[in-house]
């Protein structure tokens, strides 16, 4: 899956916000046990402001809706609305949420969860398996338009409902046994089934209100939630807020009392209005981010941790010059990655010699490194093995670029490597711009002899960022002709593997063999940073040592605004 970085950021911010109380501020100072008790029963760390200031402010592109399960983007990643059965927590475990424990049939294809004994909605109904059931049938319908069906694929019966083989949603291997049994069959043994579950779209939606109101039952007066939060305000054009939800009894009850968003434009740049308080965090990018670098009091403000996404060139590997692997294997050496991100992005990315980020599960730089690594002797080694010695009988090369322009920072890294491969190859390279629509549509009919491209994270284990983007696939399908015989039986087995030492890896094996063979040409991952004031508190290291806004935990329990808020 893909999307630019102001996407992501949204996405990464969202992931971690808090809101309100149903009654107030002003209400929540007589919580059950005193002041330092919220209002669903949360009591504060000593360091907290009073209730009445425990409100985050954050800004966010307006959403069209709030139908998180089958519209992520339009509903602009707000699904900490919604509880899945699981979730990750801030180190990337999974964790109990709607389903209280899960279990796997000793054939490994059957999947049990057991829902969390007097969960509730917003509304005051108990949350049942029987919400699920529909819910996921409904995000599987051709009908409901949602891109991100094909994760669901491994449930039985899935992948021939959503593309109309069969029209009989019972068919889908999603059961509720009863009211707290649910139960899940998939076409065969899926070690990464419960990662699918934790995904943003793995949400249930009120049946009852989606009958009723359709297409608006999740605006304002209509909503219902099953999450710590429930939808407050929404002033169309101005902002909206969360507060939080007295039925819920999960464990992820947040301390803030109310999230309070602003609407902003798309690209909005929003370090004027951060210097001037009118925002607790916002993310920074490009300029920004070098300023709040070299500044002596925004720099101790500044967080900085791994974007779990990856920029890299696909290749058209089935027709010249592209089905000549020490071609491939020549550009991937003559490309200095420390220039390009220590130059060319200030800063702002770091080298990537395979497709797992930085602090990504089974990532191992080491290992792939000599691979890919700028080495520009060995590139014009392999050059003339290649049968272009000093890049004499190569014709011009086309790099096709998605975005029509791209962002500025994406069109420096082109120019910065189409420099690079002059310098160090001879090889001339022309940049041809495209729009979104024409690069997926040719990236899918695997027509683009030479594309750069980014793939973010869905969900962090290797299934995703290994599997998702390489496995082969027929034309129409997947991004790219690039195919491997041994690459393909690593992942189809990792993925029927229940030993995690074992499953890790062959995840390792594959991505081997991508920087070995140089399917891609692996450039950087991006640095996410954010500017956060002192008082918003909650901000602690992973075991992975980063801050990464409460890791992907919808409930955002950690945060509050400490009392040192002028």
């Amino acid at each position: 899956m893909m999307f630019d970085w102001s996407r992501l950021y949204v996405f990464s911010v969202l992931l971690t916000c808090v809101s309100a109380c149903a009654s107030g501020p002003e209400d929540a100072q007589s919580g059950p046990s005193g002041s330092n008790v919220n209002s669903v029963g949360r009591r504060l760390p000593e360091d907290a402001a009073p209730l009445s200031r425990q409100v985050f402010r954050q800004s966010l592109v307006e959403p069209s809706t709030l139908d998180v399960g089958i519209a992520l983007f339009d509903a602009q990643f707000i699904a900490f609305l919604f509880e899945q059965l699981v979730v990750f927590d801030e180190d990337l475990e999974l964790k109990p949420a709607a389903a209280e424990s899960w279990s796997v049939s000793e054939d490994k294809t059957t999947w049990t969860f057991k829902m969390r004994p007097g969960g509730k909605w917003s509304d005051g109904r108990p949350v049942t398996a029987h919400d699920f059931e529909w819910s996921f049938q409904r995000l599987i319908n051709p009908e409901s338009g949602n891109i991100f069906a094909y994760f669901y694929y491994p449930i039985k019966g899935a992948r021939a409902f959503n593309i109309g083989e069969n029209n009989d949603p019972s068919t889908v291997g999603v059961r509720a046994v009863d009211d707290m049994t649910l139960q899940i069959e998939t076409e065969e043994p899926c070690s990464f089934l419960p990662y699918v579950l934790a995904f943003f779209t793995s949400v249930p939606a009120p049946r009852w209100q989606v009958e009723k109101f359709g297409p608006k039952w999740s605006e304002l007066g209509n909503n219902v939630s099953n999450s710590s939060w429930r939808l407050n305000t929404w002033d169309k054009g101005a902002g909206m807020s969360f507060a939080l939800n007295d039925q819920y009894n999960g464990p992820f009850k947040g301390y803030l009392e109310r999230l309070d968003f602003k609407f902003v434009l798309p690209g909005w740049q929003g370090l004027p209005s951060y210097e001037n308080n009118e925002f607790d965090k916002i993310g920074v990018a490009g300029p920004d981010f070098q300023r709040a670098r070299l500044d002596p009091a925004l720099s101790k403000e500044l967080i900085t941790f791994p974007n779990f996404g990856t920029i890299y060139t696909m290749f058209q590997t089935t027709k010249p010059p592209f089905n000549n692997l020490k071609l491939r294997q020549a550009i991937a050496h003559a490309i200095d990655r420390n220039a390009i991100c220590n130059i060319v992005m200030g800063g702002g990315a770091t080298p990537a010699y395979g497709m797992l980020p930085k602090g990504f599960p089974a990532y191992q730089v080491e290992r792939l490194k000599a691979f890919q690594e700028f080495d520009p002797v060995l590139a014009r080694a392999l050059l003339a093995e290649a049968g272009y010695p000093g890049g004499k009988g190569l014709a011009t090369l086309e790099l096709s670029v998605r975005g029509a322009p791209p962002s500025p920072d994406e069109w420096n890294v082109v120019a910065a490597v189409q420099e690079m491969l002059k310098e160090h190859l001879n090889i001339n390279v022309e940049l041809r711009q495209q729009t979104t629509m024409v690069f997926n549509e040719r990236m899918r009919n695997h027509s683009i002899p030479w594309g750069f491209l980014w793939f973010n994270m869905d969900y962090p284990d290797p299934s995703d960022m290994i599997a998702v983007p390489w496995r082969s696939q027929p034309t129409g399908s997947g991004r790219q002709d690039w195919s491997n015989l041994e690459f393909d039986t690593l992942v189809d087995s990792a993925a029927q593997e229940f030993d995690e030492d074992r499953r890790i890896g062959m995840y390792q094996d594959a991505e081997e063999i991508l920087a070995r063979e140089s399917a891609g040409v692996f450039l950087y991952n991006l640095v996410n940073a954010t500017l956060n004031k002192p008082w918003l508190k909650g901000l602690e290291p992973n075991k992975y040592g980063d801050r990464r806004w409460s890791g992907l935990t919808p409930s955002y329990a950690m945060y509050y605004i400490g009392d040192n808020k002028p």
